[in-house]
C-alpha cells in the first residue's frame, strides 16, 4: 500500500510540474506576443531617413549606377517593361516594371527629389515648386519644362523594381517615388508639388552603399557621359569597359555599335574634360579606361 501511495504522490508532483511548465510556456508566449506588439508600435514612431550628404553633391545607389535603369535613348515613343531584367554591370539583378526612364530628364529629377528628401523622415511629403526644381537641375523654368517635370513624376511613380544582390543578402522591392500631388495657389496651376519617397529606399542606400556625384558638373554632362561617370564613380578602381558593354549599360537605340562608338568617343572626351576623374580615355578598339 505504501508503494502505491508513493507512486500516486509522484504522479501528483509530475502533474503539478507539467502544469507549471505549461503555465510558464503560456507566459513566455504571451510575453513574446506583447514584445512583438510593442516593437510594432515602436516602429510606428521610428524615424527612417536617408543618409546625409553634402549640399553640393547628389546621391545615387551603387546598384542603379551600374544598371541600365536610366537609358540614353532618344526615340519619341518610350518602351514599356513588365517585370523584365535590365542590364547590370557586375553581380546582382534588377527587374523592372514601368515606362522607360531616361538619363536626360527622369534621372535628374529623381536625384534632386532624393536630395530634397534627405532632411526629412522618409514617407513624409517633400514639397517644392516646379520653378525651384527646374533651377536645381539646370532647366529653364518654363511652361514646357513644367509639363516635362510632371511627366517625369508620373513615370517615376509608375515604377516597380526588384533588386537582388549579395550586399542586400536577398532582395528588395520598391518604387522610385510614392504618391505625389500638386496644389494650385492664387489660380496658378501646379505652383507647388508634394512627393513621398518610400521608406524602402533606405535599405537600397544602406549605410554607405551609394555614390556621391558632383552636381554642378554632373548635371551638365551629356547622358552617355553621365552613365559612364555613374559607373566609374561607384567603384574604387573601376574596370575598363568594352564599347559593347557601355552600349548595353546606356540602353542605347543607336542603329549600330559602330554608330554608338562615335557618340561614345564624344562622351569620353566630355567626361575627361569635366575633371570629375583623373583620366578617361578610349582605345582604338573601343575600350574605355578610367583613372580615379
Amino acid at each position: 500500500m505504501k508503494q502505491i501511495g508513493t507512486i500516486a504522490t509522484l504522479d501528483q508532483r509530475l502533474a503539478k510540474l507539467k502544469a507549471r511548465a505549461e503555465e510558464a510556456r503560456q507566459r513566455t508566449a504571451e510575453q513574446k506576443k506583447v514584445a512583438k506588439a510593442e516593437e510594432a508600435e515602436r516602429r510606428k514612431f521610428m524615424v527612417v531617413q536617408l543618409p546625409l550628404w553634402a549640399d553640393e553633391v547628389r546621391a545615387h545607389p551603387n546598384e542603379s549606377c551600374r544598371a541600365a535603369l536610366f537609358t540614353v535613348r532618344r526615340a519619341r515613343k518610350r518602351k514599356s517593361f513588365l517585370d523584365e531584367s535590365i542590364f547590370v554591370v557586375g553581380e546582382g539583378k534588377i527587374s523592372y516594371t514601368g515606362f522607360e526612364l531616361r538619363a536626360e530628364n527622369d534621372e535628374l529629377v529623381w536625384l534632386q527629389i532624393l536630395h530634397y528628401a534627405k532632411i526629412l523622415p522618409l514617407g513624409r511629403w517633400v514639397e517644392f515648386t516646379p520653378y525651384q526644381l527646374c533651377q536645381d537641375i539646370g532647366w529653364t523654368p518654363s511652361g514646357p519644362n513644367y509639363k516635362l517635370l510632371r511627366d517625369c513624376l508620373l513615370r517615376l511613380k509608375a515604377t516597380a523594381l526588384t533588386i537582388e544582390s549579395k550586399r542586400l543578402q536577398g532582395g528588395l522591392a520598391l518604387s522610385l517615388i510614392g504618391d505625389f500631388l500638386w496644389r494650385d495657389e492664387d489660380g496658378k496651376p501646379r505652383t507647388k508639388y508634394a512627393v513621398q519617397v518610400p521608406t524602402e529606399i533606405r535599405e537600397w542606400f544602406g549605410d554607405n552603399n551609394f555614390t556621391r556625384l558632383n552636381w554642378e558638373i554632373y548635371r551638365t554632362l551629356p547622358p552617355v557621359a553621365r552613365r559612364l561617370y555613374d559607373y566609374a564613380a561607384s567603384h574604387r578602381d573601376p574596370y575598363a569597359l568594352k564599347a559593347e558593354t557601355v552600349f548595353q549599360l546606356c540602353g542605347s537605340d543607336a542603329e549600330s555599335l559602330e554608330n554608338f562608338r562615335k557618340v561614345l568617343r564624344r562622351a569620353v572626351k566630355s567626361l575627361d574634360e569635366s575633371g570629375l576623374l583623373k583620366k578617361v580615355d578610349i582605345t582604338r578598339t573601343g575600350l574605355v579606361k578610367f583613372t580615379r
